[in-house]
C-alpha cells in the first residue's frame, strides 16, 4: 500500500486529464488519498501506543486554525479547507511513523518507481516531440507562449512546470540514492540522470531549472585537496552561470520582462495579500477566505478589497477558478495571520532534524528540497499538490526522530 500510494501520487496528473476528456470532473483525487493516509496513520498510532513530538506542532497549528475558524465565523466552509490544508501532514505523519527498516524498504521502492516513470516520459516524449501541438490538444491543454517557437514538453504530467517538479525530484532523489546510500554509478544511472536534466530543461520552467542548478552548485561533492576543490567549484559555477544566462535570455526574454514588471499577477497577488494581512492582523483574515479553494463561495473578502477578475479567473476564463488558488506561501500567509509562525516553526524543525545515519549527502538532499519546497510555494500551490505531497512522503521516510526543545548550531552533517 506505501509504494501503491507513491505510484497513484505520481498518476494523478494523468488520472486526471483522463476524467476531465471523459467530461467527469474528479476533483477530490488527492482528498481521497489523502483520508486513506491518515487513516493508516491512525491505525499505525494505535498499533505503536504513542506519538512523535513534531506531531504536536501539527496538532497545534491544527487547533490555532480550528479556533481563528470559529473565532472569524468562516464555519463550515473554513473547516473543509482546514482538511485541505491537513493533507500534506497527513502523508508526512505517517511515513514518519514508519519503522526504520520499513523506511528503507521504502526509499528503495520510490526509487525504482521514478525510474520507471522516467522511463515513462521517455516513451511518451517518442510521440510528444514530433507532434508536441496535438499532443497538447489530445490532452485538452491551453498552449501557452514559452519554449522554442511554442515547443515545450509536458509528458503524462499536463504542464511544464509539473514536469519540471518531477524531474527536479528525481534528479535530488538520484543524488540521495547514490551518494547517500553509496551506491555504484553505472553508465545507465547516468544516462537516467542526463535524461532527467534534458527533460528539466524541456520542460522551458524557469524557477525549477534554476533550483536545480542551484542544488549541483552547493552539493558536497568531496575531493582529495582543497586547491583542486576550489577549482572544480570555480569551473561548475562558471559553467552553470553560462548556462543559465544563455538559458533565460535565449529562451525566456520576453517572459523575464513580465515577471520583473509590476503587472506581474503573482507580484500582483502578494501585494493585495499584504494589503489584507495588515487589516486583518494578529489572526489574519480567516481560513477559506482568501487564495483557497473554499473561498470561491465566500466572497466578502474578494469585494471587500476589490480582487479582480484577473486574478480570480473563473469569471472571464470559464474556469472553476484562477491564478490565485490554491495556497500561495503569501496567500496562505494571510489567512493564517501569526498562525504562519506555527507552519514555519514546523519546517524549521525538519530542516534542522538529522537523517536516521546523519550522512552528509543525505542531509544535504534533505535540507535542499525543504529549501526548494518553500521557495516553490511561492509560485505554486505545492502545499496541496500532488507533488508536495511526494516531497512530504520524502521528509518522512529521510528524517530520523526530531526533537522540539533542542536547537542545533550546526548543519553542516546532518
Amino acid at each position: 500500500m506505501k509504494k501503491l500510494i507513491i505510484i497513484l501520487l505520481i498518476l494523478q496528473p494523468l488520472i486526471n486529464r483522463i476524467t476531465l476528456k471523459s467530461g467527469v470532473s474528479f476533483d477530490v483525487y488527492n482528498e481521497l488519498l489523502s483520508m486513506l493516509v491518515f487513516f493508516m496513520y491512525v491505525v499505525q498510532l494505535l498499533k505503536r501506543g504513542k506519538i512523535t513530538s513534531i506531531s504536536l506542532v501539527f496538532f497545534t497549528l491544527l487547533l490555532y486554525m480550528v479556533f481563528t475558524t470559529i473565532l472569524k465565523s468562516t464555519y463550515p466552509l473554513g473547516f473543509f479547507q482546514i482538511i485541505i490544508y491537513s493533507q500534506w501532514f497527513f502523508f508526512f505523519l505517517y511515513y514518519h511513523s514508519l519503522s526504520l527498516e520499513e523506511k528503507h524498504k521504502t526509499l528503495y521502492s520510490l526509487k525504482k518507481i521514478l525510474d520507471k516513470t522516467l522511463l515513462l516520459v521517455l516513451i511518451i516524449s517518442f510521440i510528444e516531440v514530433p507532434f508536441y501541438e496535438h499532443f497538447r490538444e489530445f490532452l485538452g491543454l491551453h498552449n501557452h507562449v514559452r519554449g522554442i517557437g511554442g515547443f515545450y514538453l509536458v509528458s503524462f504530467f499536463g504542464s511544464g512546470p509539473s514536469l519540471a517538479n518531477f524531474m527536479s525530484l528525481y534528479i535530488v532523489f538520484w543524488y540521495f540514492y547514490h551518494y547517500g546510500f553509496n551506491e555504484v554509478v553505472t553508465k545507465r544511472d547516468k544516462r537516467k540522470l542526463i535524461l532527467a536534466f534534458v527533460f528539466l530543461i524541456l520542460s522551458f520552467s524557469r524557477k525549477e531549472v534554476l533550483f536545480v542548478f542551484l542544488f549541483m552548485l552547493f552539493f558536497p561533492f568531496q575531493y582529495r585537496s582543497k586547491l583542486r576543490k576550489w577549482i572544480k567549484k570555480i569551473i561548475i559555477f562558471m559553467g552553470i552561470f553560462s548556462g543559465l544566462l544563455i538559458y533565460y535570455l535565449a529562451f525566456f526574454s520576453n517572459a523575464n520582462k513580465v515577471a520583473f514588471g509590476d503587472k506581474y499577477i503573482r507580484w500582483r497577488i502578494a501585494e493585495k495579500s499584504h494589503e489584507i494581512l495588515m487589516d486583518n492582523l494578529p489572526w489574519g483574515s480567516g481560513i477559506g477566505t482568501f487564495g483557497s479553494r473554499v473561498s470561491l463561495m465566500v466572497q466578502d473578502v474578494y469585494e471587500k478589497y476589490n480582487v479582480g477578475p484577473e486574478m480570480l479567473g473563473y469569471k472571464v476564463l470559464n474556469q472553476t477558478r484562477g491564478p490565485i488558488y490554491d495556497a500561495f506561501l503569501f496567500t496562505f500567509t494571510t489567512e493564517l495571520g501569526i498562525g504562519i509562525l506555527i507552519f514555519l516553526f514546523f519546517f524549521f524543525k525538519l530542516f534542522e532534524a538529522p537523517v536516521w545515519d546523519r550522512n552528509i549527502y543525505k542531509g544535504y538532499c534533505k535540507n535542499f528540497l525543504i529549501v526548494y519546497f518553500l521557495g516553490l510555494s511561492f509560485f505554486q500551490p505545492v502545499l496541496v499538490s500532488s507533488f508536495g505531497y511526494l516531497c512530504a512522503i520524502f521528509f518522512g521516510l529521510t528524517i530520523n526522530k526530531i526533537s522540539l526543545l533542542k536547537f542545533r548550531t550546526k548543519y553542516a552533517k546532518t
